[in-house]
Formats: structure tokens, C-alpha cells, sequence
């Protein structure tokens, strides 16, 4: 095979670009005012628009209101069953395989006022036939998140999406 056949195999591959999903990190909406407790949901299921084919390769989670206790994303490939903020966590058999995978951001850097905490070198390859994740957050601790310091995440993708335009 020679250096254009691979080249031309790639390119029928579709674009291999690193994209931000989204651009501004999108705030967990659905967030009640009062403490929420260990192991519930924390906000209701939020979508993020990403490449139909991809891999995930890191995640950044923006704590705002600087709680700095562990919250797990759920990402699924089609809509979950919901499930109210302060709500038990559970997930049917039915939305078990919608699952991409759990991201588990448990190590923050303080930032003063806020935290922030990544997870890097994740390489979890998915496909997306709508386009979108489908994201249900859930709080391991009890934090109680203050009116407009919604925590927020952001996704770093390798797209295999040709079409697929970063917003």
C-alpha cells in the first residue's frame, strides 16, 4: 500500500479534527435550590450537539459555584427516561444500552471561587446516530448549588463527522 493509498483512506475516513462540544460550556439546567443529596440526579437531561462518529478524548467540568464533590455525566446516544433533579439515580435495562459512558469528575483544581476538573486521554470511541449526547449528571455528594452558578461541561472530540460543524 503506498503513502496515497493511505492518505486517500483517511480522507474517506472524514475529517480526524480535534472539536470543542460545545464552543461555551453549556450549564446543567434543571437545578433546584436546595442541597441535593448523594447519589440522585443533579439537574434534568441536557443535550450536547457533537460528531455523529467520534472519540471522546477529554472532558472539562466547570464547578461555578465551588462545591468541589464529585459529579458523574452520563452520556447516552439516544433519549434516557428522565429523571427530576434530586431524584434516586437509576437507570432501566432499556437506557442502560443507550450508554456511551460515565465520566467521573472527582479531582478539582481550586480556582479560587470556582473549581475546575478534567479527565484527559478518555479514548472512548461512540457513535451518535442524531448527532446530539444525551446527558444526565449525578451528584456523589450534597452539594447545594446557588442560583446562576450552574456547574457546566465541555467535551473535546476526535470527529470522524465530515459534516459536523463545531457551535
Amino acid at each position: 500500500m503506498s503513502i496515497e493509498d493511505i492518505e486517500n483512506a483517511i480522507k474517506a475516513l472524514g475529517t480526524t479534527d480535534i472539536v470543542t462540544c460545545p464552543l461555551h460550556p453549556v450549564g446543567i439546567p434543571g437545578i433546584g435550590a436546595g442541597a441535593e443529596d448523594a447519589n440522585d440526579a443533579l439537574g434534568t437531561v441536557f443535550t450536547i450537539d457533537v460528531p455523529k462518529r467520534g472519540v471522546l478524548v477529554s472532558a472539562t467540568y466547570f464547578d461555578l459555584d465551588d462545591e468541589g464533590t464529585q459529579v458523574n455525566f452520563y452520556l447516552f446516544k439516544s433519549l434516557p427516561t428522565a429523571i427530576a433533579d434530586n431524584a434516586a439515580w437509576t437507570c432501566s435495562d432499556a437506557d442502560v444500552i443507550k450508554q456511551v459512558t460515565r465520566l467521573a469528575f472527582f479531582v478539582f483544581n481550586d480556582q479560587t471561587v470556582s473549581q475546575t476538573s478534567e479527565i484527559k486521554n478518555i479514548g472512548k470511541a461512540y457513535t451518535a446516530p442524531e448527532g446530539k449526547f444525551y446527558i444526565q449528571a449525578q451528584c456523589a455528594g450534597t452539594p447545594t448549588i446557588a442560583t446562576g452558578s450552574a456547574p457546566r461541561l465541555q467535551l473535546q472530540i476526535q470527529s470522524f463527522d465530515p459534516n459536523f460543524k463545531e457551535s
